[in-house]
């Protein structure tokens, strides 16, 4: 294959340049779920954990961990919900207004760098090139998944040994 057309290694190159520029931006960035967890909690003030789990298309059991992990950082805070105490409200703090706004704010910069000198023609038929290469990729147990879900499928897998099936 030329190698023009290695579309795979170019992809695999933008991955890492990225991952570079955000480590390279801020190390005290929070992981990106994070940051959506918390301006889902933002916009919805008193949510609950079943909500931010439906939003973020994961169990409330993957939603529990980075919630633990948030309230210790002090960006939540949890209130016992009027009615129902075994589930709480959630209330995201000043500390985590400002994370969830420090990490969007690189994030932008992010796409806005990959995006320099491209037209806003150019950058929506990039867009839907990238839908129609995800499309092309998707299968029908992979195309109804989330990237979570789909994460945790390659993990798995990647564990399973060779040749060893389910």
């Amino acid at each position: 294959m030329e190698k023009k057309r290695r579309v795979g290694a170019k992809m695999r190159r933008l991955d890492l340049l990225m991952r570079f520029y955000l480590r390279s931006r801020d190390d005290s960035l929070i992981p990106p779920a994070q940051m959506r967890m918390l301006e889902f909690i933002e916009r919805n003030d008193g949510c609950t954990q079943a909500e931010v789990a439906e939003d973020m298309q994961v169990s409330p059991a993957s939603v529990a961990q980075s919630l633990k992990r948030m309230e210790a950082a002090e960006f939540i805070r949890r209130d016992a919900c009027k009615g129902n105490l075994r589930a709480n409200s959630l209330h995201i703090t000043e500390k985590g207004v400002e994370a969830a706004k420090n990490c969007r704010l690189v994030f932008d910069g992010l796409e806005s760098c990959m995006l320099a000198g491209l037209s806003l023609d150019e950058q929506e038929q990039f867009s839907s090139l990238l839908d129609r290469l995800i499309a092309n990729l998707e299968s029908g147990d992979t195309g109804a998944m989330n990237n979570m879900e789909l994460s945790k499928l390659l993990d798995a897998s990647e564990k399973q040994p060779k040749g060893e099936t389910k």
